[in-house]
């Protein structure tokens, strides 16, 4: 063997080497890729999993509206019993009571927009619920007041 076909030989095999380096190293980028896609996943899901329980909307110490969810397939399902409230001048809560028709009303749809769970009640009334941890939520009404703070819900364990 002379010296050129030599320098061929390890030539070949030098690429066919860069070849299954290469091969190697995009598998692992799409292994890791794909791994980190299942995280985001897995963690979009536990968060929505979050929402799931039932819901005590609070004023003084105690629950004036009671709101169940459950999941569903993608979404949420259950419902809301109605309530009434008054709010003070600074926006904050001064009355909270639940209605005189305590019928709990069915939840027709619930959508997760990044933090918040955007929910409409069969009669119309509209809320979004954001997670503060595991067992509180804040529970702001559609069309609020500007001023209106948000009415705090605790989970039932």
């Amino acid at each position: 063997m002379t010296l050129t076909e030599k320098t061929h030989l390890l030539y070949r095999k030098s690429l066919i080497g860069l070849a299954l380096a290469t091969g190697i190293a995009f598998s692992a980028g799409a292994v890791v890729a794909h791994a980190i896609s299942l995280q985001a996943s897995s963690e979009a899901s536990n968060k929505v999993e979050k929402f799931a329980g039932t819901w005590h909307w609070m004023f003084d110490g105690r629950s004036f509206s009671t709101m169940v969810l459950i999941r569903s397939g993608s979404g949420f399902t259950g419902s809301a019993t109605p309530s009434r409230i008054m709010l003070n001048d600074d926006g904050g809560l001064l009355r909270a009571d639940p209605s005189e028709d305590s019928t709990p009303q069915r939840i027709t749809t619930a959508t997760l927009e990044r933090s918040a769970l955007h929910i409409r009640v069969k009669n119309g009334f509209a809320f979004t619920v954001t997670l503060k941890d595991d067992t509180h939520a804040e529970i702001l009404p559609l069309r609020a007041p500007p001023n209106m703070k948000p009415i705090p819900a605790e989970k039932s364990r």
